[in-house]
């Protein structure tokens, strides 16, 4: 056996101090795959760079430790066709091969010769040694079960699927692939391949499957045309002679402005005349057909609105949420088949996972359960808790505790807008009437209930996402008040850019700004009735309030760089009542510019700012910690900008600013320090998302001189570290997908 394989047997990460919180679901889950020899085991990947795996058909799932297999959204994993233990997988975005010789619980590495980026993995049902795998470029061929690989012939582009047909002789096995451009075959196990000789309209193919018996000699391929609704729509056509000639079945037109993106065709070689069409767009009744005659005729068999008496999709947070309508409208990620089982199936869409087995006439939600004592879906969301199954894939900005209420904790996350539990995190409710995304709160300390929160239609600041990805488009904002423990909200923005009272933000309530609100601070010392709080607001600076947040005023003076960059990300207040704010960076020609970057000090309440990290150059700063003993002494991390590798890590002062020293490097995208509120020498670092290569959370006991990693820590990201005033030995960990966890104090 391999001695990478021994290795990983012997010393597997075990995440069993783990333990996953908040709510499941509610992010991109995709690329999954059902075992063959076992319906309940199913693995499947988040666009957030998790990797999970259960073993109960989805009511429970274990998110797969970073280490052993971290999410490609790109590859779904194979499963062996004989051999139950084996599956193989893509690792991470690098799409690299990975085995697991144990149902998928480990993983190792695999696959001499051949390259990441992989898109899709196939097996040959009958000589399992006879493997194929694609890039975005090509396709590679394994006749040893994946240990080494040899790149095809006549293969270009992008296979969107393989099929092997299994009415062809082993020594002489046809194949089947498309791309967007046109169907190949291969006469010799994929060695060698050319078009088939079937011509299809001149359309783009954005879906392929097949299915074969040999028994009855049957082999059946189907392509999903794709066009613009003035050019036809979308049709589908079929293969009853192997790609020699293609009959139109069907018109299966999508919803405009889904043209493109990705559709599904799903059959099994159990049933091959029995095929199911996934559409690229979750709507009404026009998401998942049926056909039991090789696609002569289809049948919608998911029904979305819960107006419809047909209605057959299950409850979850998301269609509680949504009532008394559907959510029609949001992506449709994937899809998979039970290899065995073509009754089987299951398809998602953007937040929810829905699982069939009886053919679609009933569905069950994967990705999350209810309290057993959960009222009809017909009462408020409110009312309704919700318990993780594991499936935590939501990016977390911070965890909280009430001041007052021990009991009650909550979630600020991107996307998913804020989670409530009154029962110290066993049970959750959705609170997404804030608006989708929640990145931090300030509960006054005298006055139970009063809450202040940022909120903002932008997710991901100040991650890589926004700062030198294309998901950055100028949103709305707002500071939300609450004065019954987030119960119910309103905005308060006199005073802020764009601030109106008129004016609804997101679903629910009033108040809006121009622009994201990504921090909130209130100044314990401020009287009660009139408290003092600070708000950063994204592109303008900073904004203070004297009258507990009704009016607010700009005092962003000595701040950024006025016209040119003032990103203002977080503002924070320490004990002698020093203010800091960090200044991130801005993408301008592929580069990160040097203008406005920095950590900003202010002693006199924030009436004039100046700049403590000039005598550094650095250009993508993401958080910040300050020493409670002493507001000279600060951590600063810092991620490497593109052209500029070797320039994140954690950096420390001890003379506030004058002088930085590089504490730690553990990969190129640091995020933050947290500071143990007992022992302000022990220092937690956090790393984002940098390709499974690092441990993401790490603890020194010496103000930062030496770090042992958190092993165990299952996910691949961390932001912040957060501590249960009535529990010294836990921690909460937020961080960039992958939900919240809770954890031990020490590695």
């Amino acid at each position: 056996m391999d001695n990478r394989i021994i290795s990983a047997m012997n010393t597997p990460p075990v995440p069993s101090r783990w333990t996953a919180l908040g709510l499941s679901g509610g992010g991109g889950t995709e690329t999954p795959a059902i075992s063959p020899h076992d319906p309940d085991l199913i693995l499947i990947n988040c666009d957030m760079s998790g990797a999970y795996r259960t073993t109960d058909g989805g009511a429970n799932w274990e998110m797969l430790h970073w280490r052993e297999l971290t999410g490609c959204p790109f590859c779904a994993p194979a499963f062996h066709p004989a051999d139950p233990a084996v599956v193989f997988a893509a690792f991470s975005y690098a799409a690299t091969l990975r085995v697991s010789r144990d149902r998928g619980a480990h993983w190792t590495p695999i696959g001499t010769g051949l390259p990441g980026d992989l898109r899709q993995i196939a097996i040959d049902p009958d000589q399992p040694a006879h493997m194929l795998a694609a890039t975005t470029t090509a396709m590679f061929r394994s006749t040893d079960g994946g240990e080494n690989w040899t790149a095809c012939t006549g293969f270009t582009g992008q296979a969107i699927a393989i099929h092997f047909d299994r009415t062809s002789p082993a020594a002489a096995r046809r194949c089947f692939a498309a791309t967007s451009e046109k169907v190949y075959h291969s006469a010799d196990g994929g060695a060698a391949w050319s078009p088939c000789a079937g011509v299809l309209p001149a359309k783009p193919i954005m879906a392929f499957a097949g299915g074969s018996q040999a028994k009855t000699n049957t082999c059946i391929l189907y392509t999903w045309l794709d066009a613009a609704a003035s050019a036809g729509g979308g049709e589908i056509f079929r293969s009853t002679d192997r790609g020699q000639t293609w009959s139109k079945l069907a018109d299966m037109p999508v919803r405009e402005g889904y043209e493109g993106v990705l559709h599904t065709l799903l059959v099994s070689d159990v049933r091959p005349r029995t095929v199911y069409a996934v559409k690229p767009c979750y709507s009404a009744a026009d998401t998942v057909y049926r056909s039991d005659d090789a696609g002569e005729q289809w049948r919608p068999i998911a029904f979305c609105d819960k107006t419809d008496p047909r209605f057959n999709m299950p409850s979850n947070y998301v269609t509680v949420y949504f009532l008394p309508t559907s959510i029609w409208g949001w992506t449709t990620c994937a899809a998979a088949i039970d290899p065995k089982n073509p009754e089987h199936l299951l398809f998602n869409h953007y937040c929810s996972i829905f699982i069939t087995r009886d053919g679609g006439k009933t569905w069950t939600a994967g990705e999350t359960r209810p309290a057993p004592e959960n009222p009809p879906p017909t009462a408020p969301i409110r009312r309704h808790r919700w318990i993780t199954n594991g499936l935590t894939n939501t990016t977390t900005w911070h965890y909280y505790f009430d001041p007052h209420q021990p009991n009650r904790h909550y979630i600020a996350y991107t996307d998913l807008g804020m989670a409530i539990s009154t029962d110290a995190g066993a049970t959750w409710t959705w609170a997404r009437d804030t608006g989708a995304n929640t990145y931090e709160m300030a509960f006054d300390p005298d006055v139970p209930g009063r809450v202040w929160a940022a909120f903002s239609s932008v997710h991901d600041i100040p991650n890589n996402n926004i700062i030198i990805g294309d998901h950055y488009r100028p949103g709305p904002g707002c500071v939300g008040y609450s004065e019954d423990f987030g119960a119910t909200w309103r905005g308060q923005t006199e005073g802020l850019p764009g601030g109106s009272a008129t004016e609804l933000y997101d679903w629910s309530f009033p108040g809006k700004v121009e622009l994201p609100v990504t921090s909130i601070l209130l100044d314990p010392r401020s009287p009660k009735d009139a408290r003092r709080l600070y708000t950063t607001i994204w592109e303008r600076g900073v904004f203070r309030s004297d009258d507990s947040g009704k009016t607010w005023r700009d005092v962003s003076k000595g701040l950024g760089t006025p016209g040119v960059n003032m990103r203002a990300v977080r503002v924070r207040l320490h004990g002698d009542g020093t203010l800091h704010c960090l200044v991130t960076g801005l993408l301008r020609d592929g580069a990160l510019i040097p203008e406005g970057v920095g950590l900003y000090r202010s002693t006199d309440d924030a009436q004039s700012w100046h700049k403590i990290t000039a005598g550094v150059d650095l250009r993508w700063l993401t958080d910040f910690e300050t020493d409670p003993r002493d507001s000279n002494v600060i951590y600063l991390s810092d991620c490497d900008p593109p052209g500029r590798e070797g320039e994140g890590g954690l950096l420390k002062t001890t003379d506030g600013g004058k002088s930085w020293r590089l504490m730690a490097r553990k990969s190129s995208r640091h995020f933050g320090a947290t500071l143990h509120p007992k022992n302000p020498d022990w220092v937690y670092l956090t790393l984002n998302y940098n390709d499974g290569a690092a441990c993401p959370l790490w603890l020194s006991r010496d103000a930062g001189l030496t770090w042992k990693p958190f092993e165990d820590y299952p996910f691949c990201s961390a932001h912040r570290v957060h501590f249960d005033p009535r529990d010294a030995s836990r921690i909460y960990v937020t961080g960039y997908g992958g939900g919240a966890w809770r954890g031990p104090v020490e590695p």
